[in-house]
């Protein structure tokens, strides 16, 4: 099992038999924090019996557990609705494992409604419920929430992740000077170019992390007054403009980073990109 600090805590505490009934996971990455807690989830739950384990690990990864829920955002929020369901998912006992078990990704979206909804869930804790908030800023999430909840922190350094593959650098830079330079065109280009190399939403992950990272080696460039990388030469031009501009576009992909975390239209993605961002 691939283990983050965070998840080292988690065992830990499982083996000395002080889980907290609810956790609050901030984390760099919640693809990857995902990706680690189902792993735990499937520890703590293990029967000894190998078929039996392999069973409920596949079980667990492919997201069908009968005792294990895991809540997206509906749009931009977590709705109360999805909060209810939860609760009336959880009125029967676990089924195959010790636990039922919740894991709420990019909690900071619960509103108000679904927060009161979930607090009113927490005050009444069950022995054999285990609850998990993933977010990547804790002082995002409402305070009630937050403060009924063990706070871990599960970040990643980028051994860790997967490396981004050099074709997707040299892509991005070309769609990045699409994009500045032409810029009328890019949606046409989003088409033409772009859509028949994406197959997947890991490769739309590896372009936009790449224009990530271009954007933050110009504003790092900007900033601290270094030379600019040989390869982003043909960007020099961006120099000319403030810090913040950079910044804005750090952010934004940032936030398209995050979203890459579920299920995407990579056409309609692409496009949103271009006409967001200007």
């Amino acid at each position: 099992m691939h283990e983050s600090k965070g998840i080292q805590q988690l065992i830990q505490e499982y083996h000395e038999n002080r889980l907290s009934h609810a956790f609050l996971l901030e984390t760099n990455s919640i693809e990857q924090c995902l990706s680690s807690l189902l792993e735990f989830l499937g520890y703590i739950n293990r029967t000894g019996e190998p078929e039996e384990d392999q069973k409920l690990e596949k079980l667990i990864q492919n997201h069908n557990l009968p005792s294990l829920l895991i809540i997206e955002p509906d749009g931009q929020t977590i709705r109360k609705e999805q909060i209810l369901d939860l609760k009336n998912f959880f009125k029967t006992k676990p089924v195959f494992t010790k636990y039922n078990m919740y894991v709420i990704l990019n909690a900071e979206t619960l509103n108000a409604s679904s927060a009161n909804t979930m607090l009113k869930f927490l005050e009444e804790p069950e022995d054999d419920i285990l609850g998990f908030f993933l977010t990547n800023n804790k002082e995002n999430m409402i305070d009630t929430i937050r403060s009924r909840c063990q706070i871990v922190m599960d970040y990643y350094t980028v051994s860790q992740s997967l490396a981004i593959p050099y074709v997707w650098q040299s892509i991005a830079l070309n769609y990045l000077k699409e994009y500045e330079i032409v810029k009328e065109d890019t949606l046409l280009y989003n088409k033409d170019v772009l859509l028949p190399l994406l197959h997947d939403r890991k490769e739309l992950n590896y372009l936009f992390q790449s224009l990530f990272q271009i954007y933050q080696d110009l504003y790092d460039s900007k900033k601290k007054n270094q030379i600019l990388k040989a390869e982003y030469t043909s960007l020099e031009f961006l120099l000319k403009k403030d810090e913040s501009y950079f910044l804005k576009q750090i952010l934004y992909l940032s936030k398209l980073l995050d979203e890459l975390n579920y299920n995407v239209n990579i056409s309609l993605f692409l496009d949103r990109f271009v006409l967001e961002s200007r």
